[in-house]
């Protein structure tokens, strides 16, 4: 196999690691510090947009900064949502490229993992209007009546998501096609 794919892969399974491991983090902390370690004036839609998938609120419907501990708490097991799919994902991800740096390409255990990364994707596209419901509703929670949300949206990212996630299923069907026309012609003698 070649060399370049292997050190192309660990690199990529490093990478993957590595965000499995801090995004968790990354995420807790900036819900349970409520706002407060973010700097500037637009502190609180840097937390929303790096924490819940750029979840946009206008001025009238932001909340006050630093959070009170519920909308933390809520927040952040809200985010569990969007945070499980992507961490799943990676998993898959970094089994996917340990595979791969091994010199495995067209195995049973390799289109298994793209497939299953492809519909992990397809799960996380179809929750996001639950989450970005669910989190509009979080964060406007101690607004005044009137001023409360429950907001859902659909745009041209959340279409491109669908079909990026619908060409990695179809490259795992591509893919088990190319293992079993392989797994056949070692059997012909």
């Amino acid at each position: 196999m070649n060399q370049r794919i292997q050190r192309f892969a660990k690199l990529f399974r490093a990478i993957f690691l590595a965000i499995l491991v801090l995004t968790p983090v990354v995420v807790a902390g900036l819900w349970l510090s409520g706002g407060d370690i973010m700097l500037g004036d637009r502190g609180w839609s840097t937390i929303i947009g790096l924490a819940t998938n750029d979840v946009k609120l206008d001025a009238a419907h932001a909340p006050s900064f630093p959070l009170a501990w519920d909308q933390r708490w809520l927040g952040l097991a809200v985010d569990l949502i969007p945070l499980g799919v992507t961490m799943l994902c990676l998993w898959w991800l970094v089994r996917l490229f340990s595979l791969f740096s091994a010199g495995e390409i067209f195995t049973g255990n390799t289109v298994k993992y793209i497939r299953r990364t492809g519909w992990t994707m397809l799960a996380g596209v179809v929750l996001m209007p639950f989450h970005e419901a669910l989190l509009t509703m979080v964060l406007t929670m101690h607004n005044l009546p009137g001023e409360r949300l429950i907001s859902v949206s659909l745009g041209a990212g959340d279409i491109r998501d669908l079909l990026i996630t619908g060409i990695i299923i179809l490259v795992s069907w591509i893919m088990d096609e190319g293992r079993k026309l392989r797994e056949s012609d070692e059997l012909t003698v």
